[in-house]
């Protein structure tokens, strides 16, 4: 994905700097990087036309000062500097750098204050000290930045096939300028192959105390691994621990704003359905590179049992292409697991885990916007059901837009609700929430609603999606291993043996009725919803005597409750008693906000508008 920022302020710099650029004469070709007789150059990184990012490492078997000496491009942007960026000012997009291959952190880098220059070829020549011990060094060219005391743009150069044309974007929208793109997009090339690159060296009497190696340098005490990870990935493995065991977690992955994260990793206990570990903007650190880049460097004690590690991507900035900077640790993007004891390694294995929704009781997946769907079941005992739900946050706090929840068909009491205080992040956007979790409920008869509003949903995102967006929805499972579907079976209100009448999803505009008798004396279960403003029902029910003609009960505005939605949709849920004889129950709606042309926001339980008459 290609980033432009502060595009209407940067669009004259912008006219100006394409100008300028299609004007001046080409890049030199030559590298700048020369030997000497003095220095023995022992890593060399050149030639970033197909890769994006080259590393290599080296050890050293005392102190040692190396000679640094690169080439590459960028420059200080005033405007972020401006607005605050945490320190994070280094708009470097063609740069090298060195890391502890121990420790994972930055010790050398070159920076707009350490190279001199013009932007798009900017040198360094400088003396870094390092303790004996094992390095990485590093250099990418990712793109082009420029930037003033007011602005600051850039894009990136994706080198995968069919995506080698600069800044797509831009492209579209100004497709006058595609010549002066394409120029600049030739530039960074020859500058990529011939002018970028870094050197280390050091005096031809210390040769013999590097040593090199392959980056990025393994943790012999690594359980598992998902290093280099590219875009749209899933990775799922099955973690099964013998006894109880303190690992330590290495994860890179990408987050803005303290609540979206589009990169990461998290570790579920498979039996309880418990996140016993997350990676989140809040408790990750900077990685380097572009501010996006983060990691979580950490200890967890996993007791014995099953646990599910999770790790994703979405579909842009990763190894297979940076759209900004690289974290300073790029070759292990993703997530790495290792044993703080040695010992203690093989009380851990890890093997793949196909997630495979099994036994199935209710499934409402791939909601589109304004969408209100319902399913079914019956338990035949009591049972461990598990939940995965995956919705909306609304605007306002603890609010739901897209959620759905479970009632018990018999009484429509709520035996499970989609909140926003249980819910997690779902991936993407902020906004997107899930719920992962075990519940027990009773042997009886279950009904599940899902609900969405008229924007963000599946296959219509007005943000980024969820990274399980083909679930977005609610999905109802048996859990545990004593679990038997025979103890399952389908659920419709139809078949309902209480029901005495039930004129329910009333519209607009209509007087319906229905008789039923009774045998003898006794009370009967009322659950009606309608509207009702300003103390007065709009939309309500009544029922009458046949023989007697006489209204024995009425719904009232003082007898009923707020049903949710609008503040106008009421609801009565009560019992009352009748003597033994013949009825005939009533529902009438005016002229608006009824079932299925609702004016405002509808009621939870909306295919009950009306009338429905239980025996107790």
């Amino acid at each position: 994905m290609e980033k432009i920022s502060n595009f209407f302020i940067s669009f004259i710099f912008v006219f100006a700097f394409l100008v300028s650029c299609s004007a001046a004469a080409p890049l030199p070709t030559n590298s700048p990087l020369q030997t000497s007789d003095s220095k023995k150059y022992f890593i060399s990184l050149k030639d970033f036309t197909t890769e994006e990012v080259r590393g290599l490492g080296f050890s050293i078997n005392k102190d040692l000062t190396i000679h640094v000496s690169g080439v590459g491009g960028g420059s200080k942007s005033s405007w972020k500097e401006f607005w605050g960026s945490k320190g994070k000012l280094n708009d470097m997009y063609a740069s090298g750098w060195i890391i502890n291959a121990e420790t994972r952190e930055l010790v050398w880098e070159m920076t707009p204050e350490n190279t001199k220059g013009k932007d798009e070829k900017r040198s360094c020549e400088e003396d870094v000290e390092l303790k004996k011990g094992s390095y990485e060094v590093y250099f990418s060219a990712h793109g082009f930045s420029s930037s003033s005391a007011f602005n600051y743009s850039s894009f990136n150069v994706d080198r995968r096939e069919g995506k080698t044309s600069a800044n797509r974007f831009i492209d579209k929208l100004l497709g006058w300028f595609d010549d002066d793109y394409k120029s600049m997009y030739r530039q960074f090339m020859d500058s990529a192959k011939d002018v970028w690159g870094i050197t280390l060296s050091v005096p031809q009497s210390d040769e013999g105390a590097v040593q090199l190696f392959d980056a990025p340098k393994k943790n012999t005490n690594i359980i598992f691994a998902a290093t280099g990870v590219g875009d749209n990935a899933y990775i799922r493995k099955l973690l099964k621990v013998s006894k109880e065991v303190t690992i330590n977690i290495y994860a890179l992955g990408e987050g803005r704003g303290k609540k979206e994260m589009f990169d990461y990793g998290w570790i579920t206990n498979i039996d309880t359905r418990e996140r016993v570990w997350e990676m989140s903007f809040s408790n990750s650190d900077y990685a380097g590179g572009a501010e996006k880049n983060v990691k979580f460097k950490g200890e967890i004690t996993l007791p014995k049992g099953s646990y599910e590690l999770d790790y994703i991507t979405d579909g842009s900035h990763s190894r297979d292409d940076w759209n900004m900077k690289p974290p300073y640790d790029p070759f292990n993007y993703g997530i790495t697991l290792s044993a703080v004891n040695e010992n203690e390694k093989p009380a851990v294995s890890v093997t793949d885990y196909s997630y495979e929704k099994k036994n199935i009781l209710a499934q409402i997946v791939r909601v589109r916007n304004d969408a209100f769907e319902q399913a079914g079941f019956s338990l035949k005992a009591e049972s461990k059901i598990h939940v995965y739900a995956i919705g909306e946050s609304d605007n306002q706090p603890n609010k739901m837009a897209d959620y759905g929840w479970i009632i018990n068909a018999k009484t429509r009491e709520h035996v499970w609700d989609m909140e926003r205080s249980k819910t997690t992040h779902a991936g993407g956007a902020a906004k997107n929430r899930m719920i992962d979790e075990v519940i027990t409920l009773p042997k009886g008869d279950y009904l599940v609603f899902y609900q969405t509003d008229d924007s963000h949903a599946y296959n219509d995102w007005n943000d980024d999606k969820p990274f399980d967006a083909e679930s977005y929805g609610i999905t109802i499972m048996g859990a545990g291993e004593n679990f038997s579907m025979k103890n399952v079976s389908p659920y419709t209100e139809s078949e309902s043996e209480n029901i005495l009448a039930q004129l329910i999803r009333v519209r607009d505009d209509k007087h319906v009725r229905q008789k039923f008798t009774l045998e003898k004396s006794m009370k009967v279960r009322i659950y009606a919803i309608g509207e009702g403003v300003g103390g007065e029902m709009a939309d309500y029910g009544w029922i009458e005597n046949v023989k007697t003609g006489e209204t024995v009960w009425e719904m009232t505005y003082r007898t009923t409750a707020y049903a949710g939605g609008a503040k106008k949709n009421r609801l009565y849920d009560r019992s009352v008693l009748l003597e033994k004889g013949e009825y005939e129950v009533h529902f009438q709606t005016d002229g608006s906000h009824a079932f299925g042309d609702w004016n405002d926001d509808p009621p939870e339980d909306r295919t009950h508008w009306g009338i429905t008459i239980y025996k107790e």
